[in-house]
């Protein structure tokens, strides 16, 4: 037979009155945790749910005379809670035009401003035309590294340029430095197309790299919110405790909470001296109601270094980076494709016409090696997408509520918690010095 169901966690101390403050009419009023209840109907399947089906080992009277001597606001002229500390939280180049005669002038032909915007970049790019255009008719890596790429592909002239220089009827060693350009490199074939390509191939590795780790920051934090048991005892302490302070108000009785009140744990101050915060108490309790005490919530703070990673990142930017870098693959195959199917005639008179064509050669090995490799982003792009829509949903947030803002609550809170914790230990630190002075 099934296991009998646990026992629900201890309720808040029962309310006297129908007072603003915790505790209802018949103890002292309380500082209230403001926070946004999540609807009873929305409470199943969620963290609250999972919150709720493992009780907490706590006293609960104790509790609530421990909560009513902290959090009780005082009268007029009493001593007032400190206020909330902030929160911390690279031969010759190739840009110099060939030296001629003094007394020649080249001729000109292009717009005087793209023709000086062409000599200022193509400066970059240390190899002379016809080397350049050999470089990059083979595809090769070692002549064209990726800044010459990236500039070439800024100076790709357009149907125009190319017609204006065809038409001049001008030897091309009598052409200006833009122009000759133009008529020996920007006249291979399918310019734009092919340097895209090598800049893909060029940049493969490192794109790669920084897309996998921003697609498994993402996944590693929800799943560090989804299944850490530590956050969850947290969470249900941080509930008993602020149904406790709010009381009959209309934020108690909460059976869950938004994760906008999150932060606000360590700006609610108790009337002790020092003044010491809700998000301490919370943590007293927490450790003594796990085996492992503190430890489970220095395991907890590190679990949760996932989340401020995941927070500096923009989850649309993640996905549109991967999805281009996937997409960008396609573009490559279809490059590929188009040159497997033209002519060997085409193929001769580019050797004949300045240099053996690779693309083929170069691209269809490298496109057959890491296509494995980008479909497996793929998946793991989709099971990112996947887990963000289910811990939106496991938090019971709101429709309007970004993941983006949903990490950020989770970060300042992380951030918080670590300072706590660092409070405590220097805490103890200094009880056993005290202790050993006395010995």
């Amino acid at each position: 037979p099934p296991a009998p169901a646990p026992p629900p966690p201890p309720p808040p101390p029962p309310a006297g009155g129908k007072g603003k403050g915790g505790l209802g009419a018949k103890g002292p009023k309380l500082k209230p945790l403001v926070w946004s209840k999540v609807p009873k109907n929305r409470i199943g399947g969620t963290v609250w749910d999972a919150v709720r089906a493992e009780p907490l080992p706590l006293d609960a009277d104790q509790l609530a005379a421990q909560v009513a001597d902290l959090f009780s606001v005082m009268p007029p002229g009493g001593k007032k809670a400190a206020k909330p500390a902030a929160s911390a939280g690279r031969g010759g180049a190739a840009g110099a035009p060939p030296a001629t005669a003094r007394g020649e002038s080249a001729v000109t032909l292009l717009d005087p401003k793209r023709a000086n915007n062409l000599g200022i970049i193509l400066s970059a790019v240390k190899l002379p035309f016809d080397a350049m255009r050999r470089a990059v008719l083979a595809m090769d890596t070692a002549a064209l590294p990726l800044d010459s790429v990236n500039a070439l592909l800024k100076c790709v002239p357009s149907a125009e340029e190319l017609e204006l220089v065809a038409n001049a009827g001008v030897p091309t060693a009598a052409l200006g430095f833009a122009e000759r350009f133009v008529a020996e490199v920007g006249t291979v074939p399918r310019l734009q197309k092919r340097l895209e390509c090598l800049a893909y191939l060029l940049r493969f590795e490192g794109s790669l790299r920084a897309a996998a780790c921003d697609v498994a920051a993402v996944s590693a934090a929800c799943g560090t919110l989804c299944n850490s048991a530590d956050l969850r005892r947290l969470l249900g302490v941080t509930l008993w405790l602020g149904n406790a302070l709010n009381g009959n108000s209309f934020r108690g009785s909460a059976e869950g909470f938004r994760t906008d009140a999150l932060p606000r744990l360590a700006e609610l101050r108790t009337n002790s001296t020092p003044p010491s915060s809700l998000l301490a108490v919370a943590l007293q309790h927490c450790a003594a109601a796990s085996e492992e005490g503190w430890a489970a919530l220095e395991r907890l703070a590190q679990q949760l270094g996932s989340v401020k990673a995941a927070a500096r990142l923009s989850m649309t930017e993640v996905a549109d980076e991967a999805g281009r870098f996937i997409g960008s693959l396609a573009a490559v195959k279809d490059e590929l494709s188009f040159h497997s199917r033209a002519s060997r005639s085409a193929s001769a008179a580019a050797a004949a016409d300045g240099g053996a064509d690779r693309l083929v050669e170069v691209l269809e090995p490298f496109v057959n090696s890491v296509e494995p490799r980008v479909e497996a982003l793929c998946d793991e792009l989709k099971a990112m997408q996947a887990a963000l829509v289910a811990t939106h949903a496991f938090f019971a947030e709101e429709a309007k509520t970004s993941m983006e803002a949903f990490f950020s609550r989770w970060a300042t809170f992380a951030g918080q918690l670590e300072a706590a914790l660092a409070h405590e230990t220097e805490g103890k630190h200094l009880e056993g010095s005290k202790r050993a002075r006395r010995a």
